[in-house]
């Protein structure tokens, strides 16, 4: 018989993953609490566009090497996660709006180049001012500890938000082509998830299915068995967020019902009898990366 998830099982499973973020992204702050200005902000929340459009410019400030680099995108993306709903549309309108391209050097890139002997110095100039601040700022976040999975979720937001406001269907689609070029699937790992996986990736899986629910670890468990097989695409910034998950009955002739798949009382098949692969469940798990192809899973 099925164990039931407990309430609020999946939240937790989410929860547990921003704790442990905004842990790591402070430590790293508080590590370079020299080249920040003042103390170390409190983990309180609070919407203040002038220090937010300063801690953004800060991102994009060059100076102090790597380690700055990676405690002022910390000290940005913690701020964040402390906003509230309203509050982080409103940060995400300020990364749009106020660092967006600048027209009028397009303009005059534009002019330059239609007049210019030396077209390819003028067509890298071109391609520069066609890239906007924020694509720099965004990229800051790759060297962070779960930086990539903080703009993979930033994606999903801006998904939903961007069908009613254009500025930030602007900042999506940025958004989105830079996280083409890093998930492409030449950098993808396909791994194969067993009973023996980590607890904590056997706990996505349950609230990342979204054909046919996970009733329970029993449940689980029945579809990792030895007749079974579970098979995830994994990117190595994210080594514990699958992207992307196939489920596989090993069977011994077709089979048309999927609750005769799913029965945890039916006996385990003999993988090695099986003349049948019947791919039952694919469950795409990150919203932030809808329409960003990995290939033919």
């Amino acid at each position: 018989m099925t164990d039931p998830v407990p309430s609020g099982f999946f939240e937790g499973v989410f929860d547990r993953t921003l704790t442990n973020l905004r842990s790591a992204w402070r430590e790293i702050a508080e590590s370079a609490r020299g080249v920040l200005a003042g103390a170390p902000r409190p983990d309180t929340s609070g919407y203040d566009t002038d220090r937010l459009r300063q801690q953004m410019l800060n991102c994009l400030d060059g100076r102090g090497g790597e380690v700055t680099a990676r405690a002022r995108a910390a000290d940005l993306g913690r701020t964040y996660l402390l906003l509230d709903s309203d509050e982080r549309g409103r940060f995400l309108q300020l990364l749009a709006s106020e660092f967006d391209v600048d027209r009028d050097e397009i303009d005059r890139r534009c002019r330059a180049l239609a007049g210019s002997d030396e077209r390819a110095a003028a067509e890298r100039a071109l391609r520069a001012a066609l890239e906007p601040p924020r694509i720099t700022l965004l990229r800051r976040f790759n060297a962070l500890p779960e930086g990539v999975k903080f703009l993979v979720d930033r994606r999903a937001e801006l998904i939903d938000l961007g069908q009613r406001d254009l500025l930030l269907a602007g900042l999506e689609e940025d958004l989105k082509r830079l996280l083409a070029n890093w998930f492409d699937i030449g950098f993808l790992e396909l791994r194969r998830i067993t009973w023996e996986s980590s607890a904590a990736l056997l706990e996505k899986l349950m609230a990342y299915e979204a054909v046919h629910e996970i009733r329970g670890w029993t449940d689980l468990k029945n579809r990792l068995e030895a007749d079974r097989r579970c098979f995830a695409f994994f990117h190595p910034r994210m080594p514990d967020e699958p992207l992307i998950f196939v489920e596989v009955a090993l069977m011994i002739g077709m089979s048309g019902d999927i609750h005769a798949l799913l029965d945890e009382a039916a006996p385990i098949t003999d993988p090695h009898l099986a003349d049948t692969a019947i791919f039952y469940s694919i469950s795409n798990c990150q919203h932030g990366l809808a329409g960003i192809s990995f290939g033919d899973f």
